[in-house]
């Protein structure tokens, strides 16, 4: 069993080797925060990066979160390592924070309850702005197009679809069973792919932080939008409430299908709760992923 982890927008400041150390770093920090006794490397793991792609079209994504940020709250002096660094560097050796684990007992500093007021602000306004979009398709585009690019030229762009296909294809073999476990864009990208093509054998099918449920995506999809037909297993849908870009489940129309998908709404990091490191360790989508690959009966548990 092939388990393929496909990646979202905003990875252009990575390359194939350090998106590859992030992701990896960050499963097995989920594995071992389950308690499972599992080696990333005795697994058969790929990871297709398209990243580059966007940069070899000159473009760039532009969304700044931290641009839109209500005014009364934009002027907090956050300490250093809370702001918005916007700066593109390569990061060779990324970094895992672990979920965090809150302790009402524990009593924050003022500063951290100011940081905490600022992020739940933040992404309430981004959420009701996204309730909003979602009824207005024209207005919705138009605001992926400025701050959301690479979902853009992804969707619009059947030149750039057939480079991302091409990459992710490549490590999918028509005689083996697969689990695709897909963030965010990569959804998007891999519900596409999947009903494009039909020589692939897929058992389990994870989004993490999906941003399906938009009606200026789907309209760009081949319609009606059905379950892909070679999942042959279930399909997992993590969200969270406070990602505003992906903040509600697949269980709507035209997503009503049978079997349903499982939704669960999942707590990542209030500062960046789109963030890959928030979904991907988090003890649900741990559990997703090995009952899957059907380890849980040889794991080792300490």
């Amino acid at each position: 069993m092939k388990i393929i982890f496909i990646h979202g927008m905003n990875q252009q400041n990575y390359d194939e080797k350090s998106l590859k150390h992030l992701w990896l770093n960050t499963f097995q920090a989920g594995l071992n925060n389950a308690q499972l006794n599992i080696n990333i490397h005795s697994l058969e793991i790929r990871i297709p990066f398209y990243g580059d792609l966007l940069s070899k079209h000159h473009l760039y994504n532009s969304l700044d979160l931290n641009t839109l940020l209500p005014k009364s709250l934009s002027h907090l002096h956050l300490p250093f390592h809370l702001r918005h660094n916007s700066t593109m560097v390569p990061e060779q050796h990324p970094c895992v924070s672990k979920l965090p684990c809150f302790n009402p007992e524990h009593a924050a500093s003022l500063t951290q309850r100011l940081a905490l007021i600022s992020a739940l602000t933040r992404d309430h306004a981004f959420k009701e702005l996204a309730l909003f979009l979602n009824h207005y398709p024209k207005l919705h585009e138009t605001f992926i197009h400025k701050f959301l690019i690479e979902t853009y030229l992804y969707l619009s762009n059947p030149d750039f679809m057939h480079e991302v296909h091409h990459r992710i294809m490549s490590y999918l073999h028509p005689e083996l069973d697969h689990i695709i476990v897909a963030h965010s864009l990569g959804s998007v990208i891999t519900y596409n792919l999947l009903h494009q093509f039909s020589n692939f054998r897929i058992q389990r099918f994870i989004t993490l932080g999906s941003p399906l449920a938009f009606k200026v995506i789907q309209e760009k999809l081949n319609l009606p939008i059905s379950r892909p037909p070679q999942l042959q297993g279930d399909w997992f849908n993590f969200y969270s409430p406070d990602d505003f870009l992906t903040a509600f489940p697949l269980s709507e129309a035209p997503f009503n299908f049978e079997p349903p998908i499982i939704n669960q709404a999942i707590t990542t990091f209030l500062q960046n709760p789109h963030s890959i490191t928030g979904y991907l360790q988090h003890p649900a989508v741990i559990k997703s992923i090995i009952d899957g690959l059907n380890l849980k009966k040889i794991a080792i548990y300490r």
